[in-house]
């Protein structure tokens, strides 16, 4: 079986980029050919073309983005393909009518559309009716490669607290600004980090400014998925704040690092954190801080949750059970193209 993986992302370290990598590095395990295009990356070329003839099937992550780019390029597509959301296309670009049209055109001509949750296969058919028995949830899992020398050390504090997610507004990276002040005045030790790209100048231009001047706050920029093992072991509580998700896969990764994971109350939020079992969700900053503290009390508790954490993970997000479910769906379309 030949593969064609198209991803908008896969050089610079975003959520699109470690889902691609994931399951690429997964398919790759049960020895099936995958050629990568990043096409927000890369330049189309006869080469690509030449692979796009040859291949067996098409998977593609990110509906809207690459049906723009589709559109722009003018390639049509030969072969059957598969596509999976990979979360801000269901829940920020729907709202959108022509961006919502955008992706119904590619989405009829589908063989398979795949989503990572429940919420996110109930939008898809609410938008459109038709795929409704073509859509399949296959949950995400994580896969952390073996990790690399690094010099991103975190600052020491009691607590760390860790923000992974790339400065753009759909993350709300300050949401609990006025929680961590007011944690900042409790705990003395404290420090929060953030850690991922430049995704939007302007959101880094205030980012610069606050840590400079609060110094219980930091920013380290990008870190490659094969360091994000070593910021895990180094933080205490990894959080969440996002306005919406498809799956937050760093959350995944953050639990199976032992770590305590708080995150705001958002549908992709809930499909994998189990309030008061594997993580806590939030709803305000008063609930937020009410959890951190709790948590500076009882570090019995946070030991225990931490552990649930990681046993969720291990039970219900391996790699091996996700790779084998987009095989599955893989081999399904292709029977049905050769029938």
């Amino acid at each position: 079986m030949k593969i064609l993986f198209f991803t908008p992302y896969y050089k610079q370290n975003r959520g699109n980029a470690t889902t691609a990598k994931r399951i690429v590095h997964g398919l790759r395990l049960m020895n099936i050919e995958v050629f990568v295009f990043a096409y927000e990356e890369e330049n189309w070329s006869h080469q690509w073309q030449q692979i796009l003839l040859e291949v067996d099937l098409y998977h593609i992550l990110h509906l809207r983005r690459f049906a723009s780019w589709q559109k722009q390029q003018e390639i049509s597509l030969e072969k059957t393909y598969v596509l999976t959301s990979g979360g801000t296309d269901i829940n920020e670009d729907l709202a959108d009518a022509y961006a919502r049209e955008l992706m119904g055109n590619v989405a009829d001509d589908s063989c398979s559309v795949t989503v990572f949750t429940e919420d996110g296969k109930r939008k898809i058919e609410y938008s459109y009716p038709e795929l409704a028995e073509r859509t399949h949830v296959i949950p995400q899992s994580i896969w952390l490669p073996d990790a690399k020398q690094t010099t991103n050390e975190l600052p020491k504090g009691d607590p760390v607290i860790v923000l992974p997610a790339g400065l753009r507004a759909v993350k709300d990276i300050f949401y609990l600004w006025e929680a961590f002040k007011e944690l900042a005045a409790d705990y003395p030790e404290l420090k929060v980090v953030f850690v991922g790209a430049v995704l939007d100048d302007s959101l880094l231009t205030e980012v610069n400014v606050r840590e400079k001047n609060n110094s219980w706050f930091s920013y380290i920029g990008e870190v490659s998925l094969e360091e994000m093992h070593h910021i895990y072991e180094q933080a205490d509580i990894v959080i969440n704040s996002s306005l919406s998700e498809g799956q937050p896969t760093a959350l995944l990764e953050a639990m199976h690092a032992g770590r305590v994971v708080i995150a705001r109350d958002i549908p992709g939020n809930r499909s994998v954190v189990i309030d008061q079992d594997n993580g806590f969700l939030f709803h305000s900053n008063q609930q937020f801080k009410a959890i951190v503290c709790e948590l500076m009390s009882d570090p019995l508790k946070a030991s225990n949750v931490a552990a649930q954490g990681r046993r969720y993970v291990a039970n219900h997000h391996q790699l091996t059970t996700e790779i084998s479910a987009y095989v599955d769906v893989y081999r399904h379309c292709i029977r049905k193209a050769t029938n």
